[in-house]
């Protein structure tokens, strides 16, 4: 049986980030100029690996900060942005109500919800990483059990649980399900049998969604 590669990808730095708001996955929330330019750098270094217009599936977070990451990367790559595979499957930790609002709102209220490990506390009336873990688990099973090479465009939190599955990371003690280390905004992690590599990029993230 063919091989399977996995190109896995946050989306560059959105208005919120750089605000400190908890984004939605209706709402779109645009790149910042450093986000387009780590959306392009990210185009830049998978062209370098995969070359121009190469086979691939390419699957993007149905959420405009993911369609317009892939946009970028798409132009750097050559390939068509109209051929990706949009799914929510891929779609970021669904904070609930807390959606929209700034940290700063949220933990004054709260108290803190973010870990010494980058992750959230999942919101009251939102979305815990178990069930992160089936959607993937739904699109695992389907879009992404192709053989050959996938470029997959999403988010900071959804992207640590799927790398968690694929590249064989212990279960979180606190969350119930294997979670990957973090990665900074803009980069590329390799998931090749069973195992990852930071093809571009940094593992020390330090912001979400």
């Amino acid at each position: 049986m063919a091989s399977k590669r996995y190109f896995i990808m946050r989306h560059g730095e959105t208005v919120y980030n750089l605000t400190r708001r908890l984004q939605s996955n209706t709402i779109h929330t645009p790149l910042t100029a450093l986000g387009c330019t780590q959306a392009t750098r990210m185009g830049e270094a998978l062209r370098e690996t995969l070359g121009h217009a190469p086979a691939a599936h390419v699957h993007v977070s149905d959420t405009g900060r993911a369609l317009q990451t892939l946009s970028l990367i798409a132009e750097q790559l050559g390939i068509d942005w109209f051929s990706a595979h949009r799914t929510m499957d891929l779609k970021e930790i669904d904070m609930g109500s807390w959606c929209l609002r700034s940290y700063a709102e949220i933990e004054a209220e709260v108290g803190s919800i973010r870990t010494p490990d980058h992750l959230l506390l999942p919101a009251p009336d939102g979305e815990d990483y178990p069930a992160i873990a089936a959607r993937l688990s739904r699109w695992l099973s389907g879009p992404g059990s192709a053989p050959g090479d996938h470029i997959v465009v999403m988010h900071g939190i959804s992207s640590r649980v799927l790398r968690g599955m694929l590249g064989g990371f212990p279960v979180h003690p606190q969350f119930g399900t294997a979670i990957a280390p973090s990665l900074v905004q803009g980069s590329i992690a390799l998931i090749e049998d069973g195992a990852e590599r930071v093809l571009y990029g940094s593992k020390q993230g330090t912001e979400h969604a």
